[in-house]
C-alpha cells in the first residue's frame, strides 16, 4: 500500500486553518512545525508549487501570502548571508537541504532612543536538512543568517505578511538600525 505524499499545497491549507484558530503564538509555532517537517522530509516537495516545476530552483519565490501568514521557498546560494534583521513576528524554517546557521540577538537597551539597538548574540543555532527551529514575536525575533557550505532549500513561515511591512536592520558594532522593506517575487 502507497503511502500518500503530503503536498505543498496541503501545507498552505493545514498552516491557514492553524493561523485562523487565533491561538498565541507559541501553540501556532508548535502545531505548524508537525506539518512543515513532514513537508520538508520531500526533498522534491518544491515540484509542487516552483515556476517551473523544479524541485531544486535557483531563485526563491512566494508560496502563499496574506496579511497573518506568508509562506516562502527560500533558496541560498553558497556562502550566502543576511545580515541582521527582524521580522515583526514569529516565524519558522524549514530546511530541505543544505543548512542555515542563525545567529540569534537579544537587544540590551530599553528601545528608548530611536534608531538606536544595542544587541548580545544569545543561543545560536545550526539547521539542517529535514529539521525546523522558531523565532518567536519581538524583539526576539532579532538574528542573521550564514550558509556555511553549499546551496541552501528551505520553506520560511511567518506569521505575518513579510513584503508588506517595514523591518528592520541592525548595525551590531555601531548600534544602528536602518528600516528597509523586502522587494517580494510572485
Amino acid at each position: 500500500m502507497a503511502t500518500k505524499v503530503y503536498t505543498v499545497r496541503e501545507f498552505v491549507q493545514d498552516a491557514r486553518a492553524i493561523v485562523d484558530g487565533d491561538l498565541d503564538e507559541a501553540k501556532t509555532i508548535e502545531l505548524i512545525s508537525e506539518p512543515l517537517s513532514r513537508l520538508i522530509s520531500r526533498p522534491d516537495c518544491l515540484r509542487d508549487v516552483a515556476p517551473d516545476g523544479n524541485p531544486d530552483p535557483d531563485a526563491g519565490f512566494s508560496i502563499y501570502r496574506s496579511e497573518n501568514l506568508a509562506i516562502m521557498a527560500v533558496i541560498w546560494a553558497p556562502d550566502a548571508r543576511a545580515p541582521i534583521h527582524n521580522h515583526n513576528g514569529w516565524a519558522l524554517e524549514g530546511v530541505i537541504s543544505g543548512e542555515e546557521f542563525n545567529h540569534n540577538y537579544q537587544r540590551l537597551d530599553d528601545a528608548s532612543v530611536p534608531w538606536y539597538a544595542k544587541l548580545e548574540e544569545v543561543d545560536p543555532s545550526t539547521v539542517r536538512a529535514g529539521e525546523t527551529t522558531s523565532l518567536m514575536l519581538p524583539p526576539n525575533d532579532i538574528h542573521s543568517v550564514e550558509i556555511p557550505k553549499g546551496k541552501t532549500l528551505a520553506i520560511h513561515v511567518y506569521g505575518v505578511d513579510l513584503a508588506a511591512q517595514w523591518r528592520y536592520r541592525f548595525d551590531l558594532e555601531t548600534g544602528e538600525v536602518t528600516p528597509y522593506v523586502m522587494r517580494a517575487r510572485r
